[in-house]
């Protein structure tokens, strides 16, 4: 095959945990033409090796499962010790992850010339060598935006949440969701929902004191607390015999945070929770201040077996772009969107939208604030996933859920759906535990 001139001398680094695949690549450059100047097993010996160089290298071919780092942390390893080197994903895991760690690679001022699914083949990876002898990125950096900072007077300080964490002030209830697809509407999983049960106040919803907390900069606190109550819970269920997918909300303010996706790794480990039991739910209603910190830390997430979900979808901040750029294993569409969309025929084409989007992403689809039985009709028609909503039942405490399962798997042994009757226009279960219940909605967390 014919090379680029110069295409000789490129100083060549594999980084790749699995040393077959390593041994396959290398045998692919020298295929090339290109000699490997030094290759690693795992990302300490490889930024060793970067670091050892006379020179930094021009390209580094890297796995993103590596057995002492991910490949999210070895990116942002490497930038600091190379700047501007040209780097190729060669990784088995799919493309989302693999588009959104080019991304990263970009934000970081790092050159990222595409990825090749492993194994690698002569043709893919000739075309990134071909495209390092070439100026310019092939994947530009996407724009940095200055984000307007707000301060909210506060109701609550940090010695307040610090006291309320101690005194297992804070709980969780939990909304299910359940199939569209079937006929048994069978139990997929549920949102953890914060409450807080204030002495003297009773308990508040999280649009009472969120925004406070946020003001504050302790939402990183209160989110490893929420976490360590959820995990207690699933660990509660799991005994009952209920191994139920649990969904938890992250505000974009924690995206900030480089060292969060680590403690919610180190945190379900020490529970023995799957990691593929947990997704994280990030709300859209602000834009991503830091976006290298906050894609570092999702890539984290997801090469670990979390999943990922876009909360509120068509109602929140730059939707698609956020979409485009990050790994989501999970799409929820807004309840503005889905609430009485039966009777609003102008909301089914965006509706179908974007059901259709995330089919061909390969996501789950969501749809939650379903409270009519049209609702759930409609978007049963329209293909989407899972329902989420008071027609399906209300938030409850953690306790209550195996009970209302056991009873909707009696129900749905003698009905083909879900059973409920209607008065004056709302829906009301014949099962409804006592929960509380913000007006208009739960403000997420």
């Amino acid at each position: 095959m014919s090379l680029a001139p110069g295409q000789h001398s490129l100083r060549v680094v594999v980084i790749d945990g699995d040393r077959r695949a390593c041994e396959a690549t290398i045998a692919l450059c020298r295929q090339c033409g290109v000699r490997v100047n030094g290759w690693a097993h795992d990302g300490t010996t490889g930024l060793e090796l970067v670091e050892s160089l006379p020179a930094a290298p021009d390209l580094v071919i890297l796995d993103l499962h590596l057995p002492d780092m991910d490949g999210a942390d070895l990116l942002l390893a490497l930038s600091m010790l190379a700047p501007a080197t040209s780097v190729v994903i060669c990784s088995a895991v799919c493309e989302r992850i693999q588009d959104a760690a080019l991304t990263l690679a970009s934000t970081l001022g790092l050159r990222a010339l595409g990825a090749v699914p492993k194994p690698a083949q002569a043709t893919a990876l000739q075309a990134a060598i071909r495209a390092c002898t070439h100026d310019g990125p092939t994947t530009p950096p996407p724009p940095r935006r200055e984000v307007p900072h707000t301060r909210t007077a506060l109701a609550v300080d940090a010695a307040q949440v610090h006291d309320a964490i101690r005194s297992d002030q804070f709980e969780l209830h939990y909304q299910p969701k359940v199939a569209l697809q079937g006929t048994r509407a069978q139990l997929q999983g549920a949102e953890a929902l914060l409450r807080w049960r204030l002495p003297g106040q009773g308990l508040l919803a999280p649009c009472a004191f969120l925004p406070q907390l946020e003001a504050a900069g302790m939402m990183d606190q209160v989110t490893m607390e929420v976490v360590r109550l959820a995990l207690q819970d699933w660990q509660a269920w799991n005994r009952a015999g209920l191994a139920l997918p649990l969904s938890i909300n992250l505000s974009p303010l924690s995206l900030t945070d480089p060292h969060l996706a680590s403690e919610l790794i180190a945190a379900v480990a020490r529970a023995c929770i799957p990691p593929t039991y947990l997704t994280f739910e990030i709300v859209e209603y602000a834009e991503v201040a830091d976006l290298a910190t906050a894609l570092r830390m999702l890539i984290k997430l997801r090469l670990h077996g979390f999943g990922l979900s876009l909360d509120d979808y068509g109602a929140g901040h730059a939707s698609m772009l956020r979409l485009a750029r990050f790994p989501f294993s999970e799409l929820k569409l807004d309840r503005q969107l889905v609430h009485g969309a039966w009777q609003r025929p102008h909301v089914k084409p965006l509706l179908r939208h974007a059901i259709a989007t995330a089919r061909e992403l390969g996501v789950t689809s969501v749809a939650e604030g379903i409270e009519t039985v049209e609702d759930m009709t409609l978007l049963r028609e329209l293909g989407c996933d899972q329902a989420q909503g008071y027609l399906v039942a209300r938030p409850m405490p953690a306790e209550a859920m195996p009970d209302w399962h056991l009873d909707r798997l009696r129900a749905s042994a003698h009905a083909p759906a879900l059973r409920q009757e209607t008065t004056q226009g709302r829906v009301l279960q014949l099962r409804r535990p006592a929960s509380f219940s913000a007006p208009g909605g739960d403000r997420k967390r």
